[in-house]
């Protein structure tokens, strides 16, 4: 072997090198997204079977009540057995795909939750049925002492985990990848929802922290002092 080939050849060990490394990475967050996407079906799961589709047949809630204050958890849940069904199948590409289809259902989600939560207290004020009903479900071993209010924010926490998920996925794929510019779609398309829903949530934090100083001015008889004035 001539000494000229073995800069060539340590050129090409590198790049063999670099590739299985962002396999092994890619391998391991594919293994981790696949396995907290099963126990966030689970988690919501819990909602679907035991609060939506129950109340649903009963009727303990008028529709638009169960609208309210579940708004699109159940089209969500949908949506993320599909991706789960591709993820164990390795279908990483046609899996985001369809995902990022219906990633807006999680920004309507997010503009609903407020009054999800306030139509929610309503409800366990003056609906006693209701009341016993949610805590009956509640002591299911399956909840874990969790209660409804605990469980439905988790579509937004999911959302921020997609983000940092998909953004691995993406820095451990190599760019010639059938699949880079599909995961490159998916970073984008979760980065504007997730912009999108902190904005809301930035509104609504500021919408109350109006409240709180319009409380507190009305709870005080302020004094306005005129410079130069003798007191």
């Amino acid at each position: 072997m001539s000494d000229s080939s073995l800069p060539l050849m340590a050129g090409t060990n590198t790049v063999e090198e670099q590739r299985a490394r962002w396999e092994r990475k890619r391998s391991r967050t594919a293994k981790e997204l696949l396995e907290t996407e099963h126990r966030y079906l689970e988690q919501l799961d819990l909602v679907v079977t035991f609060f939506v589709t129950i109340l649903k047949a009963k009727g303990t809630l008028k529709p638009a009540v169960l609208e309210t204050i579940f708004g699109p958890l159940e089209s969500i849940y949908s949506v993320s057995q599909v991706l789960s069904l591709h993820l164990e199948r390795g279908n990483l590409g046609p899996g985001l795909e369809n995902f990022c289809r219906n990633l807006e259902l999680y920004g309507h989600y997010a503009e609903n939750l407020e009054q999800a939560n306030k139509t929610l207290k309503e409800q366990l004020k003056k609906n006693k049925s209701f009341r016993r009903f949610k805590k009956l479900q509640e002591t299911r071993p399956q909840f874990r002492g969790r209660k409804l209010e605990d469980l439905l924010p988790l579509p937004l926490q999911r959302l921020h985990q997609y983000k940092h998920f998909f953004r691995d996925l993406l820095e451990n794929t190599s760019p010639d990848s059938a699949e880079y510019q599909k995961l490159a779609k998916a970073v984008k398309s979760v980065s504007e929802v997730s912009w999108w829903v902190q904005d809301i949530v930035r509104k609504r934090e500021n919408s109350l922290q109006l409240l709180r100083i319009q409380k507190l001015l009305k709870g005080q008889k302020t004094q306005v002092l005129t410079p130069g004035g003798s007191y």
